[in-house]
């Protein structure tokens, strides 16, 4: 019998907590020992970012994945939103959110996903290791006109099928990049790691899991 995760039963207070303890124990934590590692054996640090990032997701928004069995396919959430991970950790050229949008009815699925969830790992300069920030932000495409703006433009002109939007890496901006028009996300969370010696610890800075809109910049 399939059971719905706790998260869809924890209140505010408990999930931020728990998305605090989650980035200091599975990211940092895992991240860490992958930068001691590769000064013995030149590989890269970098994280699977993806899949740590909905797991970070679904304590922020109160929804539950698909559980066992559901890697790589369909939807990300169980009410079928999306959730778009980015890394600059252990990485040297800038990420970007990719969304595989090569047909018209594709475009039109996209923009009546309940919620699309950006989140970003990154520190504040390029070129650091530490300390790690963690962000994410929510967009509800059927209601956004925003969002919605920027994306027909991009259908209406596009020379591929992958609508590309430059997360603000290495910025405190909230502002995400496109040739079609750059949009202002709304924060739902955003938690930075202090610079204690010997010990990782995080604070969350800022945590509304109903941001509201974008707006176009």
């Amino acid at each position: 019998m399939d059971v719905e995760p706790s998260v869809a039963r924890l209140d505010e207070q408990v999930r931020r907590g728990l998305a605090k303890s989650f980035i200091e124990d599975a990211v940092i934590g895992q991240y860490r020992q992958l930068v001691r590692w590769q000064h013995i054996t030149g590989q890269s640090a970098q994280i699977d970012s993806g899949y740590l990032g909905q797991h970070l997701v679904s304590l922020v928004s109160g929804k539950a994945g698909l559980g066992r069995g559901s890697r790589g396919k369909g939807n990300d959430l169980r009410d079928g939103s999306e959730v778009k991970i980015a890394s600059t950790l252990g990485g040297v050229d800038k990420p970007r959110w990719n969304n595989k949008l090569s047909t018209a009815q594709a475009v039109a699925t996209y923009l009546e996903n309940p919620a699309i969830y950006f989140g970003l790992f990154d520190t504040l300069e390029k070129g650091q290791d530490f300390p790690v920030r963690v962000r994410v932000w929510t967009v509800e495409p059927a209601k956004d006109e925003a969002f919605r703006n920027v994306v027909i433009r991009w259908a209406d002109r596009q020379t591929s099928g992958n609508f590309q939007l430059h997360p603000p890496c290495w910025s405190d901006s909230n502002v995400a990049t496109n040739q079609s028009g750059n949009i202002a996300l709304p924060l739902a969370f955003r938690a930075m790691q202090l610079d204690i010696e010997g010990v990782d610890y995080l604070v969350v800075e800022h945590w509304d899991p109903a941001p509201g809109g974008c707006s176009e910049q």
